[in-house]
């Protein structure tokens, strides 16, 4: 028996101590909502709290969906989970043969390629979603075939293509057709304009130092410039962390899964699907978070990350987009369920409220997560500054570029990664991505740190290469998340 008086009280006791805007929470206990209700404010300027239908991005809770997607055409016939995307896809690459010739549907949802994530390319960039796809040809990967877990956004997207190829209809037409309609998850959409137009939904903040925890700034949604709602064309990346739900529809979903694929009387989805689904697909060496006496399993399933807590199987998945975090959480043998949504950027509150109601559930005492996951973000937090120093080269004092500024201004390609533009401006160099740009400050000789606290590559030093003419011909890069792939080279391609 849950005891949900004193869980408002916890909640709201986390939620100040956080210092962050609203935590939506959503309780299902044996088929039964046990609560499901707002704490703290959807807008803090306008003092505005949140209820259970409130509207929240849930970013990469989205997989699950998508994986959902693809298993209702497994029972279908129409995929099979172990048979070679090309015979659905004939027109997709990897950068390896062998990748390309044998990687399954589920090698894209478990996270298995090979390939690290890539991600800054398609983050503000201009790629549709096919585009985006297509560009695992050029992507370096970080580790043979199969042999290594590693979190890919572009994998996931390629899946709902699949949906898309195989169907005839965009993933979001799909995905609203086949599952938010059966569930009744009428509030649940995809789109940027959506969420902005409906007056209740949450606002999206986050902290101008995040090396701080404190302050917080309200910021906008991420919308792609591909996004068309008029036209029912998606943000590109839409099946790895597009859609935007509340708790009461989240509920649903959290709800349909317990009960192993089952809508009311009906099976939308195979039991054995479910199951597929919800197994351990690929090991994971470490936990992708906070290390834990509780979890000693860790692996990933199908748009699921499934572990073990306190001897249970545990079955999960978090989402962070800008200026919003959500965790979607299951303990099929309790048939227990936790949604947590907020509007702020990289929040640990929704693991610190989730298991601390899961622990309640079991009974379980001892877990004082508050205050261990607070302690696990400071830590991390004050660590950045040495990790970024690891990354970057040892500074050499007293040194100049070889060359006048003038001479580094100029765009340079990568096939992954599209064009960054050099520009001399008033004896300073800026550096120009994905319509973001940043000043860059001499590190020594030919390289350069970039210096804009908000940008992706912060703090991240690059490095100008210079030809056998004696110009300077490229620029190489450690892209941020590719610690396995190392430098990417762009080449000069104008002055």
């Amino acid at each position: 028996m849950i005891n949900v008086e004193s869980l408002r009280g916890m909640i709201a006791e986390e939620l100040k101590a956080w210092d962050q805007p609203s935590i939506s929470v959503g309780i299902v206990k044996d088929g039964k909502v046990e609560l499901a209700e707002g704490f703290g404010y959807a807008n803090m300027d306008k003092q505005v709290k949140p209820d259970p239908d409130t509207l929240y991005q849930i970013g990469s809770c989205s997989k699950a969906f998508t994986a959902a997607a693809v298993a209702i055409l497994v029972d279908r016939g129409i995929l099979e989970w172990d048979k070679p995307v090309v015979s659905y896809m004939p027109w997709l690459r990897f950068k390896e043969p062998f990748t390309t010739a044998n990687v399954t549907v589920r090698d894209l949802l478990c996270h298995r390629t090979g390939l690290p994530r890539h991600d800054a390319y398609w983050i503000d960039g201009p790629c549709t979603r096919k585009e985006m796809v297509e560009n695992l040809r050029n992507m370096q990967p970080g580790w043979s075939f199969r042999s290594h877990w590693c979190y890919q956004n572009t994998c996931i997207v390629a899946a709902g293509m699949l949906v898309e190829e195989m169907t005839g209809k965009t993933w979001e037409e799909f995905v609203k057709k086949e599952i938010f309609e059966p569930l009744g998850m009428t509030r649940s959409t995809f789109y940027v304009d959506a969420i902005e137009a409906d007056a209740n939904h949450a606002t999206p903040y986050d902290r101008p130092t995040p090396v701080e925890l404190q302050g917080i700034r309200e910021i906008p949604f991420l919308k792609s410039d591909r996004e068309d709602m008029a036209k029912g064309i998606g943000a590109p990346y839409g099946p790895a962390g597009s859609i935007m739900s509340t708790v009461n529809d989240m509920l649903k979903w959290v709800q349909f899964n317990l009960n192993n694929g089952k809508v009311g009387d009906k099976q939308l989805i195979s039991e054995a699907a479910m199951k597929e689904m919800h197994k351990a697909n690929m090991l994971m060496s470490e936990p992708l978070l906070m290390p834990c006496k509780e979890m000693d399993f860790f692996s990933y399933g199908m748009g699921w990350f499934v572990e073990t807590y306190r001897g249970h199987v545990m079955v999960e998945h978090g989402g962070n987009i800008n200026g919003f975090s959500a965790l979607v959480t299951m303990i099929p043998d309790q048939k227990l369920g936790v949604v947590t949504l907020t509007n702020f950027n990289d929040s640990f509150d929704t693991y610190a409220t989730t298991y601390e109601i899961i622990d309640r559930a079991l009974g379980a005492k001892g877990g004082d997560w508050n205050n261990r996951w607070r302690e696990f973000v400071g830590q991390v937090f004050a660590a950045q500054p040495e990790r970024m120093k690891a990354m970057n080269p040892v500074r050499i004092e007293g040194t100049k570029p070889t060359h006048d500024l003038a001479d580094y201004a100029g765009t340079y390609r990568n096939a992954t990664y599209g064009d960054i533009v050099i520009e001399n401006k008033d004896g300073k160099l800026f550096f120009t991505y994905n319509k973001k740009t940043s000043e860059l400050d001499h590190y020594h000789y030919d390289t350069f740190q970039i210096n804009d606290v908000f940008a992706l590559f912060n703090g991240m030093t690059l490095r100008f290469g210079i030809g056998n003419d004696g110009k300077i011909g490229e620029i190489l890069f450690g892209i941020a998340l590719n610690p396995a792939v190392g430098e990417e080279c762009f080449k000069k391609v104008t002055e």
